[in-house]
């Protein structure tokens, strides 16, 4: 069986059934926190996948990931993927969903990772460079993050393109093309 088909069925149809009730940004919002609340906790997915726990225990591990009432479309749709016996493809379903209502509303996710704060100038000069890459007519929603361990510059991900501008980076390759066979000095 092919996951990618299954999960991207059913995330069809959790958009189609979440678009007729009005909820679908709602929904989104509460699907894209819980799908990152299962790629952190490993323990869900073991929860998910065991044949010994019940139907129950399976709805309750995952309405727990979430610290809020869970949105009746979504809870419908979860009961549905349990009582099917399809949970362990629940992943993959709420990360299709994403993906999906992402390209049907446009939106571009961009994390800009830099080694310090940036101040404004820099955010706008990146920002600009983002916008020349991206879609016409996308809407951009850019996250910033800070890591030490980039030394300086930045990392650009822009859905899946990775621009990698630090300087760890460039000491990564260097390092890589100077342990080639062909470079050794020896």
């Amino acid at each position: 069986m092919y996951t990618g088909l299954i999960a991207k069925r059913y995330a069809r149809a959790l958009a189609a059934f979440a678009g007729a009730g009005g909820r679908e940004e709602a929904v989104y919002e509460q699907v894209r926190r819980l799908a990152a609340s299962c790629d952190g906790h490993p323990q869900v997915r073991e929860v998910l996948s065991s044949p010994v726990l019940g139907a129950e225990v399976k709805n309750e591990a995952v309405h727990a990931l979430l610290d809020e009432e869970m949105e009746p479309v979504l809870d419908r749709f979860v009961r549905l993927v349990i009582d099917h016996h399809r949970e362990r493809f629940l992943g993959f379903m709420l990360h299709s969903y994403v993906e999906l209502y992402k390209q049907r509303h446009g939106i571009v996710d961009v994390t800009v990772t830099t080694a310090a704060e940036m101040d404004e100038r820099t955010a706008g000069r990146i920002s600009a460079v983002v916008g020349a890459c991206s879609r016409e007519g996308s809407r951009r929603v850019v996250h910033e993050k800070v890591d030490p361990s980039l030394i300086g510059g930045f990392v650009c991900r822009i859905d899946d393109l990775l621009v990698d501008a630090s300087l760890s980076g460039q000491l990564a390759r260097l390092k890589k093309a100077l342990n080639k066979p062909q470079n050794r000095i020896v």
